[in-house]
């Protein structure tokens, strides 16, 4: 439930795909229409909140900050939702006075991202896939490639195309209970999508209609310069997954998934920019090989794998372990690592992967037991030997990892 007095906007309950347009009404009524330029959002009664929603506001707070007014946020009193709201950045983005940067470090979640610059948007995609071979397994080299193909296209359209004074924000949730499934969201409070393609398109009839154009291959507002892929491919990919994609912008609202198919709508309240929500399912690997394909023919695009692993040749990973982890004293910081060189062992088919120490003297036994000792168990020596090869180990950090694969094989048998 959505309420307002004074300068207050409260929100009770669970805040959802089919409220935050509701939410923001709010907001502009209070600014518009009654003048303030200091409002409290109220979130003390909030039970639920979803990341599509959220970052939809905090796109279009950032947007008012920019035009110079101001917010005070108020948590949710429910503790795991307002540890929610620090964690994944909301908090700050809506009220950075009070709510510090997140600090989260965690596997299964990015927090909120906000990004202005090709470099920006460069470098929040490729932690965003970094994280994923931090903590996924079960995918294929084609499924991560779809995957890092999708969020990139979608979070390059911003910079491209939006023209969001605020740029954009993109967040990851993974989910791994059921079916292996990740959800990406990106946001941006610029000209939207109906507009523009109406007027290249003026045969669209309304902003619903608009969405399901731009989910079509080769359509674009500017035929000359774009080849219009790019919501074509991100909605291929969670169709083939059997995930989900939303759109929301201007007055449209496209939704679909295999359930209940393809959805399309104009909404009363209009949404000043673009978000969108998809899912991608790599439950079944190698499915996604089948999404990205352009005129009829199979897309292979460059991967984060291939320009941030492996060398010219394609045959040798180099893993420089100093890049990878902030710390080598436990079995929390090792977990990671183990995930990556086990997605990296299988990702890279033809690959040998040195695993460069250089500048690590030391390493806690624990963590070269859950790194190798575990590794060398799971592979079997054969093809532990066959895949691994370590470069610049100091005589201390060898016999530590000799040490752990003894007593693992050991305790293993």
């Amino acid at each position: 439930m959505i309420s307002t007095g004074n300068n207050i906007v409260k929100v009770a309950g669970s805040l959802e795909s089919a409220d935050f347009r509701r939410l923001l009404a709010a907001i502009h009524s209070l600014i518009v229409k009654k003048g303030y330029e200091d409002l409290i959002l109220d979130f003390s009664a909030c039970t639920a909140a979803y990341a599509g929603p959220v970052i939809a506001l905090c796109t279009q707070v950032r947007q008012y900050r920019y035009l110079g007014l101001d917010f005070d946020f108020i948590l949710p009193t429910k503790d795991r939702l307002s540890r929610l709201f620090i964690n994944t950045n909301w908090a700050h983005i809506i009220d950075p006075e009070h709510y510090s940067r997140s600090t989260f470090r965690g596997l299964r979640q990015v927090p909120a991202t906000q990004f202005y610059t090709y470099e920006e948007q460069n470098s929040a995609v490729n932690y965003i896939l970094n994280i994923i071979l931090n903590s996924l397994s079960g995918f294929s080299r084609e499924d991560f490639a779809a995957i890092e193909w999708s969020i990139s296209e979608i979070t390059d359209n911003v910079i491209n195309h939006a023209q969001s004074d605020v740029g954009g924000f993109v967040q990851l949730s993974t989910f791994q209970r059921n079916r292996k499934r990740i959800e990406y969201v990106v946001c941006d409070a610029g000209v939207g999508i109906p507009k523009p393609l109406r007027s290249a398109n003026p045969e669209i009839a309304s902003d619903g209609e608009a969405l399901d154009y731009a989910i079509r291959e080769g359509v674009t507002k500017d035929p000359d310069s774009n080849q219009g892929n790019g919501l074509f491919g991100a909605f291929q990919v969670s169709r083939v997954s059997e995930g989900y994609i939303e759109i929301h912008s201007g007055n449209g609202y496209l939704f679909y998934n295999k359930k209940q198919g393809l959805h399309l709508r104009t909404e009363q309240i209009p949404y000043s920019g673009t978000l969108i929500i998809a899912c991608i399912d790599y439950s079944d690997p190698g499915i996604l090989s089948q999404a990205l394909k352009f005129g009829g023919k199979p897309h292979f695009p460059t991967d984060y794998i291939e320009t941030r692993f492996e060398d010219s040749s394609g045959n040798k990973v180099i893993f420089h372990m100093l890049e990878e982890s902030r710390s080598f004293g436990s079995r929390k910081a090792a977990k990671p690592i183990n995930i990556k060189l086990k997605n990296l062992a299988s990702l890279c088919v033809k690959c040998k992967i040195f695993i460069d120490f250089k500048d690590i003297p030391v390493i806690s036994s624990s963590f070269a037991d859950e790194v190798f000792g575990k590794l060398f168990v799971e592979m079997g020596p054969l093809r532990f030997i066959q895949k691994f090869e370590f470069m610049n180990t100091s005589d201390t950090v060898r016999s530590l990892i000799d040490r752990a694969i003894t007593l693992r094989s050991a305790s293993s048998t």
